[in-house]
């Protein structure tokens, strides 16, 4: 990205080659896609996880990729993260993608803290990322932010309560962040994905895509320096929640529900 005499940043074809990038849930799913895509283009990864056997196979025997054991749900993990990115090999790209979805009866005693958990990892977690690492990632000539979303944010999922309050904040959050930083050097993308083969859905039914062609996309996105990724049916998410947005809302759901009862 170059920035404009008028101090606005200008957008253009993004070098990944050499980057170091931060990606959350690094270790498998979405996160390994983006890994992967990521370092295909050339940038150093420090994939960042809970389980660190994960993590080490994730990163093989490739030593352009470091690993680094946090719970992001946990504000300790979070400042020792912080602390460990802001001083060490100066960071270019920061990858939010871990994540939690956890179905939740708001009727049971454990309703809340389970919502606080989602709302922990999913959306206070990135937030602190972001506004922590801002400063480091303003001294870099060409940076980037990726918060990965969820199309469902156009159409939430009335079982998972805790998720989709956490990518609506995290959705109105990298606008702001996005508005605020337009003068600086960094590029903000969101990212909306479909349902997703991974750990995370595996319970869900309906049609999937691979991690992979998020991933790819991902990439290709942050190359073209593009604002917002809707990828596969995500698409269709957004235009049906223009059109008839309560619609949309219960066909979802109405879909849910019955694949929970024939389960």
């Amino acid at each position: 990205m170059r920035i404009k005499s008028n101090g606005v940043r200008k957008a253009h074809t993004t070098n990944l080659e050499g980057k170091l990038a931060v990606v959350t849930g690094g270790g498998s799913g979405i996160g390994l896609a983006i890994t992967n895509a990521l370092r295909a283009a050339g940038a150093d990864v420090m994939i960042v996880g809970r389980n660190e056997a994960r993590l080490n196979a994730a990163r093989g025997d490739d030593s352009r990729i470091l690993t680094a054991v946090a719970d992001l749900a946990n504000p300790d993990d979070r400042v020792r993260l912080i602390e460990q990115l802001s001083g060490g090999r100066p960071l270019d790209i920061l990858v939010n993608n871990a994540g939690s979805m956890t179905r939740i009866d708001l009727h049971n005693p454990d309703a809340q803290s389970l919502i606080e958990h989602d709302l922990a990892l999913d959306l206070e977690a990135p937030v602190r990322l972001c506004i922590a690492l801002l400063p480091v990632l303003r001294q870099r000539p060409e940076a980037a932010i990726v918060n990965v979303s969820t199309g469902l944010i156009y159409a939430p999922l009335a079982f998972n309560p805790g998720y989709s309050t956490a990518k609506a904040g995290l959705h109105g959050f990298t606008r702001s962040l996005r508005r605020q930083t337009h003068r600086d050097p960094i590029h903000v993308l969101e990212v909306f994905p479909p349902i997703v083969e991974t750990e995370l859905t595996k319970d869900f039914g309906g049609p999937k895509i691979g991690p992979e062609a998020v991933g790819a996309a991902v990439v290709k996105a942050l190359r073209q320096d593009r604002n917002e990724l809707r990828i596969g049916r995500a698409k269709l998410l957004y235009a049906m929640s223009r059109i008839v947005p309560n619609g949309i809302f219960s066909l979802i759901n109405r879909a849910a529900e019955k694949r929970a009862l024939d389960a």
